[in-house]
């Protein structure tokens, strides 16, 4: 399967937690979206490699969406996963008739959750009804004005709704407000604007500390030391250390001790998770996000035996603190007082490392039309990206961050 890799993009609930993902096919040797291959071939990608390393591991216990194009509805026994995590979406592509019709049927009393994909007029899928669950809103087409009255019918008639290519937090708020249940776009990693407020002085104190942290000539007493000034913060670094040194015949004790046994590097990037895990009303994703981005541009810089490995963790953790503190990038950046190198990478995805950070949000935007100058392939990209997704999702569970 090297040469396939599977997008994931989440679908979140009204409290912002991560209901489900949309899993999509491409192709890596292209760089983008297979422009020759037709829809069975790609779903047919998604299945197999589903199949072959597992739900549970591309998804967790949440939901997977997946596209189904004709073919699929015309030959139900073609589908090779069981129905308990699969939401199957019934492309605008579906020509609905007595086949199809019968090959939804089919899939509902085989228990499989359906969805209605890219509804902007009803009338072509009437018939479909009766055994759909899910009616997913192409927003960006529907007028705005319109949002009540079509989510308020949908509602009556008992269907779930979820809005898709909801792109701003002012949109999530009145499609919320609605009555959506579920919501699919980029609107939580844009930072809502707030005009007229600076950032609370609990989150300048985080982010000095944030600062200090990843100062690269921190040396190891200053750090240990910063990290001893917060209790709650020693706990959950001392219960990590002596976790991962179960091997040994005692107990870790000190702060210091424990940087001493994992190494700088890698208690800096550990106290920059927990940090970032305390300020309140965070999704879950957004910090699986920021883990994700900061794991692989640490990865690609260790592939090509960069030194500085541990800024490019720095640079993609760091890619979300707008979205986290709702504020603009630029004002985050210029609290932090980084470098101009950093800077130039956060604001305008500028440098090597602006580079590499925008290649992790190409990648899990399913966007693969920007890859590295022939310094990595696609197949390697991929790879790296696979790792850093299942390394986020293992700290987000083991660390209480979800």
């Amino acid at each position: 399967m090297s040469e396939y890799f599977i997008a994931r993009q989440p679908i979140f609930d009204k409290n912002l937690a991560v209901y489900a993902y949309e899993l999509l096919f491409r192709d890596s040797d292209r760089n983008a979206a297979p422009q020759d291959m037709d829809e069975d071939s790609a779903t047919a990608q998604v299945l197999t490699t589903s199949s072959d390393v597992g739900l549970r591991w591309l998804v967790g216990d949440r939901q997977a969406f997946i596209n189904l194009p004709q073919r699929f509805f015309e030959e139900p026994d073609l589908l090779p996963l069981p129905p308990d995590q699969l939401v199957l979406e019934i492309l605008e592509t579906v020509e609905i008739n007595e086949t199809t019709l019968s090959g939804i049927a089919t899939f509902r009393e085989r228990g499989f959750c359906l969805a209605l994909d890219d509804v902007v007029d009803f009338a072509p899928y009437e018939a479909t009804l009766p055994h759909v669950e899910i009616i997913k809103l192409e927003i960006p087409l529907i007028d705005p004005e319109k949002w009540d009255a079509t989510v308020s019918d949908l509602k009556a008639r008992g269907f779930k709704v979820l809005a898709e290519k909801v792109e701003t937090n002012e949109e999530f708020e009145a499609l919320a407000a609605a009555g959506c249940d579920y919501f699919q776009g980029y609107f939580f990693a844009k930072p809502k604007v707030v005009s007229g407020k600076k950032l609370g002085s609990n989150k300048i104190a985080l982010l000095e500390l944030l600062a200090k942290i990843n100062d690269p000539s921190i040396d190891i007493d200053t750090l240990s030391e910063l990290v001893s000034r917060d209790v709650a913060l020693s706990i959950r670094v001392l219960n990590y250390v002596n976790s991962a040194a179960n091997a040994l015949n005692r107990r870790v004790e000190s702060i210091r001790e424990g940087v001493v046994y994992l190494g700088r590097d890698t208690i800096r990037n550990l106290v920059t998770v927990f940090t970032m895990g305390t300020v309140e009303d965070r999704p879950t994703e957004l910090m699986t996000m920021a883990l994700l981005r900061a794991r692989f541009c640490e990865l690609v810089a260790l592939e090509q035996d960069r030194d500085d490995s541990a800024a490019y963790f720095t640079v993609g953790m760091f890619s979300v603190l707008d979205a986290l503190m709702n504020a603009s990038i630029e004002d985050v950046v210029g609290t932090l007082a980084v470098g101009p190198e950093m800077r130039a990478a956060l604001v305008s995805r500028g440098g090597e490392k602006g580079e590499v950070l925008n290649i992790a949000i190409n990648l899990e935007r399913g966007e693969f039309n920007v890859l590295m100058d022939a310094q990595l392939s696609a197949e390697q990209l991929a790879s790296l990206h696979q790792q850093a997704r299942e390394w986020a999702d293992g700290i987000v569970a083991d660390s209480g961050l979800g």
